[in-house]
């Protein structure tokens, strides 16, 4: 494998790791609450 090969292929693997870390952490839940209390302001989403 050249060098490049092996530069993408840990790019790849960071952001699939990041990826699945977002998904399961509360931070995708904290981002979502925010974007729907942009949208409906005057529906308070619980955190």
């Amino acid at each position: 494998m050249s060098k490049m090969e092996i530069v993408l292929l840990l790019l790849v693997l960071v952001i699939l790791i990041f990826g699945i870390w977002f998904i399961f952490s509360d931070t995708i839940w904290v981002a979502v609450s925010a974007i729907e209390s942009r949208l409906y302001p005057a529906i308070v989403a619980p955190e």
